[in-house]
């Protein structure tokens, strides 16, 4: 671009270009806009005023001739097939785990430091949560092995406890944002931090109970166990949970292997995934969906055959769903899913990037409409069949500055 084209868009009314800005739906086409001339660059603010809509983008690691880089992630854009590398060595290495949500932020286990804390992958922003050490209840016991364990034991609680972590609320956006934990065998099942607060509070009630899945509808949360329960979880000093719903129907007397909840329209649906588990890979496969609506008033599934234009993100993270009339590139009556088989003893060597297990690799689409299972050929994964795993897993994330 030479100096005369630089002058000519700096001539640009600002009323105009603010009405370009108004009229963009993602990030990186904002981004972009920023970075035609220096004039629009300072005249835009890094974090636009307006809310944009944005599709979730996938988290994955990068590659370097088929070596998983130390330092920096792949980011798979939907809305364009391209893939970005983005620097971002805190969701790498000593045995890191991360999940991703529709707010803009990551939530990562760390083996080092606070054991939880929450990163912006844009602006690389960090929020140290408190430890959960600071559970009131600092012993457990082991009622099966009938042995005494110390609920602050790193190792133990990282490796074999934490199921999931949630994150309800864009940290950048609001000081209410709440984070959500399931955890197993230890003092609770599910725990909760409330922005602000200086501890984690438990949910004393649920340790007897396997969750699998945490969603805020219409202002309350909801959460699915192993089972597939569904209970109403109340936040509060003495947080309890109430059970509103008994199991839908499988598919053909199969036994889903993950259960998720997701808002959709203004409707609570329960999601059962179905997978094959091939022994000799240690991995699962996953070959069919069905998608269930909670009636309210009568506490009674009944099966939906077609979400129309939605489209549900299932995953590592919080479900949500999107309207696919306002993303052309994603398709109605559709799952995007990604892997959630994780296992700490198959974690790869960073520096070598093979294990002895898959990991990773059961992530597609599935069409509601012919119950096809398909994974975008545009999705950068290695071609080496020596790399077995993809660490960390693929996460769908929302970016957001």
């Amino acid at each position: 671009m030479n100096q005369s084209t630089v002058n000519c868009w700096s001539d640009l009314p600002s009323e105009l270009l603010d009405l370009i800005a108004q009229n963009l739906r993602n990030y990186v086409d904002y981004v972009r806009l920023r970075a035609v001339c220096p004039s629009w660059h300072s005249n835009l603010p890094k974090k636009p005023n307006h809310l944009l809509t944005q599709l979730p983008w996938l988290l994955l690691p990068h590659y370097d001739n088929n070596i998983i880089s130390e330092t920096h992630c792949s980011f798979f854009n939907l809305a364009d097939n391209q893939t970005y590398r983005l620097e971002l060595p805190e969701v790498l290495g000593n045995g890191k785990v991360c999940w991703g949500s529709p707010h803009g932020w990551l939530v990562i286990l760390n083996q080092e430091g606070p054991l939880l804390s929450l990163l912006n992958p844009l602006t690389r922003e960090e929020i140290r949560l408190p430890s959960l050490f600071f559970f009131p209840e600092t012993i457990l016991r082991d009622d099966l092995a009938g042995i005494v364990i110390p609920w602050d034991s790193i190792g133990y609680l990282r490796n074999s406890k934490i199921v999931k972590a949630l994150l309800f609320g864009n940290p950048s956006e609001t000081t209410d944002y709440v984070v959500i934990v399931i955890m197993t065998g230890g003092p609770c099942s599910l725990a909760f931090f409330r922005a602000g607060a200086v501890a984690w509070t438990l949910f004393m009630d649920t340790r007897k109970i396997s969750f699998l899945d945490v969603v805020l509808f219409r202002g309350q949360f909801y959460a699915v166990d192993y089972a597939a329960h569904v209970y109403i979880c109340y936040l509060g000093v003495s947080p309890n949970i109430v059970q509103i719903a008994n199991p839908a129907e499988t598919y053909a007397d199969a036994e889903p292997e993950a259960k998720y909840l997701v808002e959709s329209v203004n409707e609570l649906l329960l999601v059962y995934r179905y997978q094959f588990h091939i022994w000799a890979t240690r991995s699962n496969s996953t070959y069919y969906f069905t998608v269930h609506k909670l009636e309210l008033s009568e506490s009674k599934w009944t099966v939906v055959d077609d979400l129309e234009e939605q489209v549900l993100f299932l995953g590592t993270h919080c479900s949500f769903s999107l309207s696919a009339g306002s993303y052309p590139c994603c398709r109605g009556n559709s799952v995007y899913y990604t892997d959630e088989h994780w296992d700490p003893s198959g974690t790869p060597s960073l520096s070598k990037g093979s294990c002895n297990c898959v990991r990773g690799y059961d992530l597609g689409v599935f069409s509601l409409y012919d119950g096809d299972v398909e994974l975008p050929p545009s999705y950068p994964l290695p071609s080496s069949c020596s790399i077995k795993c993809i660490v960390p897993p693929p996460v769908w994330v929302t970016l957001a500055p």
